[in-house]
C-alpha cells in the first residue's frame, strides 16, 4: 500500500466474485507517517484487466462500509484458526499426574508454543 510512503497492510479482507470482477482484495492499514487510515480496493475484471483503488483518511472509511457485506473472510482470520484450533508447528510433550479415588492418573498432553494442548494418552496406576 502508498500512501506517504509503502507500507504493508494491517488486513485483507478477501471480497465475494460479482458479475463484473473476480479476485477481488479490500486491504486496509495506517499509514506510519501521518497516522490517516488507507484503503486500497483490488480487482480483476473478467477481460484481463486489472482495476485499483486506493482512498485514505474519510474516503478509506466509507470505502470499507460499502464493501463490508462482501467479505467472505480474512487474512487474520485465517491465521487466528491456524494457530489456535490444535498444535501447531513446533511441539512439546507435557505429562501430568492426577490423584483420583486413591488412583494415579497420568495424562499426556501434546503442547505447541502459542498456548494450545491436546490430550494424547491417559493412563491409570
Amino acid at each position: 500500500m502508498r500512501h506517504c510512503c509503502q507500507f504493508k497492510p494491517c488486513d485483507i479482507y478477501y471480497l465475494q466474485e460479482n458479475n463484473l470482477f473476480s479476485s477481488r482484495q479490500l486491504a486496509i492499514g495506517f499509514c506510519p507517517v501521518c497516522g490517516k487510515p488507507v484503503a486500497e480496493l483490488s480487482e480483476w475484471r473478467f477481460d484481463g484487466v486489472l482495476n485499483r483503488i486506493s482512498c485514505a483518511g474519510v474516503e478509506a472509511n466509507d470505502l470499507m462500509l460499502k464493501h463490508s457485506n462482501e467479505i467472505v473472510y480474512s487474512l487474520s482470520e485465517c491465521n487466528y484458526r491456524k494457530f489456535k484450533s490444535k498444535p501447531f508447528g513446533w511441539k512439546y510433550g507435557l505429562n501430568k499426574q492426577v490423584k483420583s479415588a486413591g488412583r494415579n492418573i497420568v495424562k499426556q498432553y501434546a503442547c505447541d508454543f502459542y498456548g494450545n494442548k491436546e490430550l494424547i494418552k491417559s493412563s491409570h496406576f
